[in-house]
């Protein structure tokens, strides 16, 4: 289940916030070698801040199993402060594009099913969220590694401009079409059927993002 946690409900979610960041830690510093300034098993940015919203996938036994962070692109985001080299035409900006970052599931071998549910939840609640909200739109930077992933998943992508090479990693600025038929796609291909979203957490975040 997709939990849609922002400034209106974090208190609620203070204990996962606290282990979405040691996760984050392990995974992309421990686990993917990336060079990022943060303290020793905390990784939490800048871009951590009141209006960040989260997408946490908690299963039923209250497991944190994966997450992904979204900032509004009418602000600073990871796009307009660290990689705004790899848009051609310069930095997506709407309020009714937003960014992803830092998207990542508990990986293992002995996890690999649940890994790849953790994933598809995540991306059709992303699906689900942005059609809640008005969100038409999604920026992301991603590896090179990972695009032709992406697009066998049925998302309609559009590079940003060419791949450059950031901390050891061929990375490539797009944007993803966000919309309800290619939802359907996306939902049939990962084998999701009906709604993943946490209802109460949506209705006090979700609520707030179309005003």
């Amino acid at each position: 289940m997709i939990h849609v946690v922002g400034a209106h409900n974090k208190a609620r979610y203070k204990g996962y916030l606290r282990e979405l960041w040691q996760q984050r830690y392990n995974v992309f510093v421990e686990k993917m070698g990336w060079t990022l300034d943060c303290a020793d098993g905390i990784e939490r940015d800048q871009f951590d801040r009141p209006d960040t919203i989260y997408l946490l996938c908690i299963d039923d036994n209250g497991k944190l199993k994966g997450a992904m962070r979204l900032l509004p692109t009418t602000k600073p985001h990871l796009m307009s402060e660290v990689f705004p080299g790899l848009c051609a035409e310069g930095v997506p900006s709407s309020e009714t594009t937003w960014e992803i970052s830092r998207f990542y599931s508990l990986t293992g071998r002995h996890l690999m099913l649940e890994r790849d549910r953790t994933v598809s939840e995540l991306v059709c609640g992303l699906y689900e969220f942005a059609l809640l909200s008005n969100i038409k739109q999604v920026s992301c930077v991603a590896s090179m590694v990972l695009f032709p992933t992406i697009l066998k998943a049925g998302w309609d992508v559009t590079p940003l401009g060419l791949p450059s090479v950031s901390d050891g990693e061929v990375v490539l600025a797009f944007l993803i079409d966000l919309n309800e038929s290619d939802y359907k796609t996306v939902a049939s291909n990962r084998k999701i059927g009906g709604s993943v979203l946490h209802v109460s957490s949506l209705q006090e975040e979700q609520l707030e993002i179309a005003v």
